[in-house]
């Protein structure tokens, strides 16, 4: 391979990868992408089944954060799709504030797989009481 071919294989690449990653990156950012999404039937089909997908596996109460405080929590869940995977992953759970709940619930669902959404970067809004 020539040094031009593996240069421009490289630029291709690194143009993809910078494309694909526009998720949100703060609280805000997570709300603006949902606010314009919420009221979609294909937001509210995929949350609907998400909603479904969580009660069953009962992600909110597996580490027992409910426990923590009676605080509300307000979470956005960040679910990218990369490469040739079949499932998609909550690449990021953005909390409105910063508590000892807050960070429980982050890590409950950081990294979890699930069902590819209709669109990336899917944002859920989820509250915990």
């Amino acid at each position: 391979m020539g040094v031009r071919y593996i240069l421009a294989l490289t630029t291709v690449l690194s143009a993809a990868a910078l494309a694909q990653d526009n998720r949100p990156r703060t609280y805000g950012e997570a709300s603006a992408v949902w606010e314009r999404a919420k009221d979609t039937v294909a937001y509210q089909t995929y949350a609907s089944e998400f909603a479904q997908f969580n009660n069953q596996l009962r992600l909110d109460e597996k580490d027992g954060c409910y426990a923590l405080s009676s605080d509300p929590v307000d979470l956005m869940l960040v679910i990218t799709h990369r490469g040739p995977s079949q499932y998609a992953v909550v690449e990021d759970a953005l909390a409105r504030v910063d508590s000892p709940k807050a960070r429980c619930f982050q890590r409950s669902y950081r990294g979890i797989s699930t069902k590819i959404p209709p669109f990336v970067p899917f944002v859920l809004q989820m509250s915990f009481g």
